[in-house]
């Protein structure tokens, strides 16, 4: 019969209580996205490579199947959590949903031309943009239903090109909350002119 333990985990760990009264700023989920990415950084090595993909062998199935899809979920989220950083600090709302595609759509115009550039930047073709997108559109649902056996793809160097883009974007295109009164940060209208502010100085840089 076989039984799994887990480690003995920290006894400051055992039972954590969060707070979920704090307000909420852009720089919040920005850190949830960084613990994500931090999580599937540090666990990547734990992938094996894959001899020939077109014909796996068992275990390199189980392997590929398990990890690869845990992994897949941890970069995924973290790429949904850093575009709806973005999101509301350029204009205070919070955006729900898990399809990539359409967090990104909603981004700043300008925004959507620096992930482009990103992945041009790093071998993307001309007209190859959408089927990109499509394929990272719904990893975090699709990898998290893996065991149901619907095919889909995978596409670790997008989502890591992606991220690297969407954190950034965040990081030197959207405005800076914690210099920004209370009213400012409520207010959309002074967010999208601060937004554009950026943007504009940045293009001419």
């Amino acid at each position: 019969m076989r039984k799994y333990r887990f480690n003995k985990v920290p006894a400051n760990l055992a039972t954590v209580k969060l707070n979920g009264n704090k307000r909420l700023i852009p720089d919040d989920i920005y850190e949830y996205a960084r613990s994500f990415r931090s999580v599937y950084t540090r666990s990547m090595p734990m992938l094996k490579t894959i001899n020939n993909p077109q014909s796996a062998t068992h275990e390199e199935i189980i392997q590929l199947y398990g990890k690869a899809q845990s992994l897949a979920i941890q970069i995924a989220l973290s790429n949904e959590l850093l575009t709806k950083a973005i999101l509301y600090a350029c204009t205070s709302e919070l955006k729900y949903g898990h399809d990539l595609k359409k967090l990104i759509y909603y981004l700043d115009k300008k925004h959507v031309d620096i992930i482009k550039a990103h992945l041009r930047d790093n071998g993307l073709k001309a007209g190859k943009w959408d089927r990109v997108l499509d394929i990272s559109a719904l990893t975090f649902l699709d990898a998290r239903y893996g065991f149901e056996g619907k095919e889909y793809v995978l596409g670790f160097r997008t989502l890591q090109l992606i991220n690297e883009a969407l954190d950034d974007i965040f990081n030197n295109y959207v405005p800076d909350w914690r210099s920004l009164t209370y009213q400012e940060q409520n207010d959309p209208d002074f967010l999208k002119e601060e937004t554009n502010r950026i943007l504009s100085d940045n293009s001419n840089e």
